[in-house]
């Protein structure tokens, strides 16, 4: 009996591979055999990434909020790796305001990463001439999208769309067999997740807690290997809750 997941030859993106989720997703893909091409705007983070990798990881320092250079690297990439079976977009950015300091310009930035810059991901990726039939698409969510916390409105706006856009995306590329499917972490144990703890710690704003404690990384990065992977050809338009019984 064959193994469930099993990445052999496939060339995924994983976008935030710098750090956290982004970092754990690349090792876990490139542990399963893919081909990973690691996105970050940290050279740094992507250059500590890769010294855990090994050689099945390649380093594309990129800001992603970069429309026209998102497109530039993809070209490059397929030219060097060959057509894309996968792509895992895990950068995203985070924030803390209540209503009297909202404005346009707040609810720009954090959607310009976590929104915008995935949307731009997927069109690139959608191409024929960049992407295999069959492909998969995952990208970072939050039971922030189906919840709502004391001053996180911005962040919970922008994980909505994103959920939205996974279930339309669902549609338009199932034509291609491309899959469309997000996950939605609770609490993960990362180094923003931790920043945001102390954040909401500061502000008295005690978010929630899970039954089954905090995740570790490596059962998200897990799961998308999972949703990559040829295990799961009929699962598209999801939003996948992994969190610790959060939302029971």
């Amino acid at each position: 009996m064959g193994k469930i997941i099993d990445l052999e030859n496939k060339i995924i993106i994983v976008t935030g591979a710098g750090s956290g989720i982004g970092r754990e997703t690349s090792y876990v893909l490139a542990r399963e055999g893919a081909t990973v091409v690691m996105m970050d705007i940290s050279a740094e983070g992507l250059t500590e990434t890769a010294a855990v990798c090994g050689g099945n990881c390649h380093s594309y320092p990129l800001d992603l909020t970069d429309t026209k250079s998102i497109a530039e690297v993809v070209a490059e990439i397929v030219e060097k790796y060959g057509k894309l079976d996968g792509l895992v977009h895990c950068a995203g950015i985070s924030s803390r305001k209540p209503l009297n300091v909202l404005n346009k310009e707040g609810f720009e930035k954090i959607l310009n990463v976590n929104f915008y810059a995935f949307v731009d991901l997927v069109k690139v990726f959608a191409k024929k001439k960049y992407s295999n039939d069959g492909s998969s698409i995952v990208v970072m969510s939050s039971i922030s999208s189906i919840r709502g916390y004391k001053a996180k409105a911005e962040y919970n706006v922008s994980k909505a769309a994103v959920d939205a856009f996974v279930r339309c995306m669902a549609l338009e590329l199932a034509p291609r067999r491309i899959r469309v499917n997000s996950i939605m972490p609770g609490e993960v144990l990362t180094p923003m997740a931790m920043k945001a703890k102390e954040l909401a710690s500061a502000a008295n704003a005690d978010d929630y807690t899970q039954p089954l404690g905090p995740t570790q990384p490596n059962e998200v990065a897990n799961l998308i290997a999972f949703l990559l992977s040829d295990a799961t050809k009929t699962i598209s338009g999801t939003s996948i809750r992994i969190d610790g019984g959060a939302c029971v």
